[in-house]
């Protein structure tokens, strides 16, 4: 692939990731801001919904990949020695790949635990 092409790609990510993340933030501040005294409850039974559960997976997986995307093009642009940048690079990684690990972990604990 050409670098004008990763670049055109980096970019679409991007844009397209900012897209769904602003569509799920507006969506969830309207369900948020429209129903009244919020219980544990109905918190529990709104999120644990197949629609809800599967976007927030998307959310989270888009937030991780925006985070990607950024991080590594200014890596890529401002760290100019190869070893350094690659190391910056695993490092990010690893990181992000930890941070998924435990979001995941901590979605399947509160879907397990009861309400109330």
């Amino acid at each position: 692939m050409s670098r004008a092409a990763q670049g055109l790609r980096a970019w679409l990510l991007q844009r397209f990731t900012a897209i769904y993340l602003a569509i799920y933030f507006v969506s969830v501040l309207t369900v948020f801001f429209t129903r009244d005294n919020w219980d544990y409850v109905q918190w529990h039974s709104w999120l644990s919904q197949p629609l809800m559960g599967i976007s927030t997976v998307l959310f989270l997986l888009a937030v991780l990949l925006h985070v990607w995307v950024g991080v590594r093009d200014v890596l890529i642009d401002y760290i100019h020695v190869a070893w350094l940048r690659l190391m910056f690079m695993a490092g990010t990684a690893l990181m992000l790949l930890v941070s998924l690990l435990w979001i995941l972990r901590a979605l399947s604990l509160a879907a397990l635990l009861p309400p109330g």
